[in-house]
């Protein structure tokens, strides 16, 4: 993991409002059962995702990682699903599932985001679903209020 504080601060110009973090998991029973109802028994490995987040005054989500270069704009007011696509849909998509199961995103104001993980991609390890806890966690507290926690 880089120093996601400084990473943020070096990206943004400010620094993080907090960091949240997920870890990547591993199932000992139960691969590809779990969305077919049958058991599953997963367990979290020494690999994390983190979100180095802090609130805009806008409505907008700016996305950067340590992973991929630029940044990924999305608009609170005009997310769809067909408006994301590649890593950031994960991080995106997470607001756009908060606001299509009725949590109400109207007043919510916009987010700087910094993503890093040490969870490799694409190995069975829950890469996508550890961005998503990281993220769903770090929303869950500037949309609404205080501040996270490290």
């Amino acid at each position: 993991m880089t120093d996601i504080r400084a990473a943020f601060e070096a990206a943004y110009g400010r620094p993080a409002d907090g960091v949240w973090s997920s870890p990547g998991r591993v199932n000992l029973i139960g691969e590809h059962t779990d969305y077919n109802n049958g058991f599953v028994l997963p367990f979290g490995i020494d690999r994390r995702t983190w979100a180095a987040v802090a609130v805009r005054d806008d409505r907008e989500i700016h996305l950067r990682s340590t992973f991929a270069d630029g940044e990924v704009v999305g608009d609170l007011d005009a997310l769809t699903l067909d408006s994301m696509s590649g890593w950031s849909a994960y991080v995106l998509g997470v607001a756009w599932a908060m606001a299509d199961a009725g949590i109400d995103l109207s007043g919510a104001r916009g987010l700087d985001v910094l993503i890093d993980s040490d969870v490799p991609v694409g190995a069975g390890l829950g890469s996508s679903a550890a961005l998503e806890c990281a993220a769903g966690a770090a929303f869950n507290e500037p949309v609404g209020p205080g501040t996270g926690q490290d």
